[in-house]
């Protein structure tokens, strides 16, 4: 393992290979108790001078293990799997570099090459987004779970930076092309990403990072409002994998309304076979809803206090704070269904002595003209509904606290559901993203709980900061 900064993350990782024949350990400048915490697991601590290079960095921790073999894991990550697991693998092995899966927390996965023997001609490369030396020909059914380490605010340039520089220094590389427009993409950065992506497909020959690149381009153009295009660049991802879910799905979500319906027959047909990453999340253009849909939709179930623990929840962090209720003037839920007693923060969530004023007011996150100066905004129960989500965020001021949920779930009012990854590929350009807690559903009392072990459905109360343009 290369570590640094990670006492939040590393025990639960740790805890996960503590069966290991040994832990090996590479820190690269830590300032907090990341070795402290590791010193509990293993003796075998080793520091590194960080150089903006993971391949050189993990070369030397390849260098400082003694095994057969090597499992390469990531502070935030733990391995899902029992280890016996690991070592039944190990035994059956016929290859030297093998596949592992690996998923994030929310759904999302990816098969990646992290059992590996211990030989001088299996070594890391690339400075940012590595892979080995050779190629694994084996796959596995070990699973190892990953999340978002606090650790990657102090440095949120830093994948920019690192690629930037590689390309600089060596023109011909490939593969750090397609993830430098990746990372122009996050920060919606459209003209940059699709020129970046052109230079990639250019000397690309691996057709599944091919594929998600046409896709990547093609979001680029719906960003930039060219939707023919877009439509274009998904059908070139579609023409060479007929099962990229993705694809077709946002083919079906800004195609005319004609074709839409068949697109949508196509994509609920695919099963995603040789996709590079397997998202959850798409994009939708479907249309908001009108007062007619909701009263029918809350007909039965108007009552909404099965969030009042995530009321609690916003309560605590704003305290005695002002704060906007940006979503009941956007959404007006209230105006629409009978006895609605949704998500009104004005009403439900800031509880103060009766002799106190409640500054919390409502207002139309697109109207800039109803704001008032305010500590925290909130947004809830509306970025799931709207096809303006993104304009709802970009008309907030930069530095301003936000707070809002979303959904994991698909429902009939729902244009979008989230997991963290497409909630932070989303926002990611908009917002700088900090505490996320999830609530998981209670079937016994109907009410929703907040709890680090997720199961299906989930809510995600964010807490994030404005940008600055």
């Amino acid at each position: 393992m290369i570590v640094k900064n990670e006492e939040k993350m590393l025990g639960k990782c740790l805890e996960s290979v503590k069966e290991a024949d040994s832990i090996v350990i590479v820190d690269t400048g830590s300032e907090d108790k990341t070795v402290e915490v590791a010193k509990k697991y293993t003796d075998k601590i080793f520091h590194f001078k960080w150089c903006d290079s993971f391949c050189k960095a993990r070369n030397f921790a390849n260098s400082k293990a003694t095994g057969d073999w090597i499992l390469a894991i990531d502070a935030d990550e733990h391995l899902k799997s029992p280890f016996s697991s690991v070592r039944k693998a190990l035994k059956e092995a016929k290859g030297d570099v093998l596949n592992v899966n690996v998923i994030s927390n929310k759904g999302s996965a990816h098969k990646a090459p992290r059992l590996y023997r211990n030989l001088p001609d299996i070594y890391w490369k690339g400075d940012i987004h590595n892979h080995l030396s050779k190629t694994a020909t084996v796959n596995t059914d070990i699973e190892i779970v990953y999340g978002y380490s606090p650790a990657h605010k102090k440095d949120p340039n830093r994948a920019l930076r690192i690629l930037k520089k590689s390309i600089k220094e060596n023109p011909k590389l490939v593969r750090e092309r397609y993830y430098l427009a990746r990372e122009y993409s996050y920060r919606k950065q459209w003209k940059k990403c699709i020129a970046e992506v052109n230079r990639y497909l250019k000397v690309a020959t691996w057709l599944p990072e091919k594929n998600d690149a046409n896709l990547m381009k093609a979001r680029c153009y719906a960003g930039l409002k060219d939707y023919n295009k877009a439509c274009d660049c998904a059908w070139e991802a579609v023409k060479y994998n007929a099962n990229f879910k993705e694809a077709l799905q946002f083919i079906a979500n800004h195609m005319d309304s004609q074709n839409k319906q068949r697109w949508q027959e196509f994509a609920n047909l695919a099963d995603n076979r040789n996709v590079l990453f397997v998202r959850q999340g798409y994009d939708s253009k479907q249309d908001e809803k009108g007062s007619e849909y909701y009263d029918k939709l809350f007909e039965k179930d108007s009552d909404m206090s099965r969030y009042e623990n995530i009321y609690k929840k916003i309560g605590k962090i704003v305290k005695d704070k002002s704060v906007l209720d940006v979503g009941c003037g956007l959404a007006e839920l209230s105006k629409h269904v009978k006895n609605y007693k949704g998500f009104d923060i004005a009403k439900k969530t800031i509880k103060r002595k009766q002799d106190e004023k409640l500054d919390v007011w409502v207002g139309n996150a697109l109207n800039k003209e109803s704001y008032k100066p305010s500590d925290y905004y909130t947004i809830l129960e509306v970025l799931e509904h709207i096809n303006k989500d993104i304009e709802v965020l970009e008309s907030i001021t930069g530095g301003q606290e936000v707070i809002f949920s979303v959904p994991s779930f698909k429902d009939p009012s729902h244009v979008r559901c989230f997991n963290e990854d497409f909630l932070r590929e989303r926002y990611g350009s908009l917002l700088e993203i900090g505490d996320i807690t999830y609530f998981v559903w209670d079937k016994e009392h109907r009410k929703w709980y907040e709890s680090d072990k997720l199961s299906q459905p989930y809510i995600l109360l964010v807490q994030a900061v404005r940008l600055s343009s």
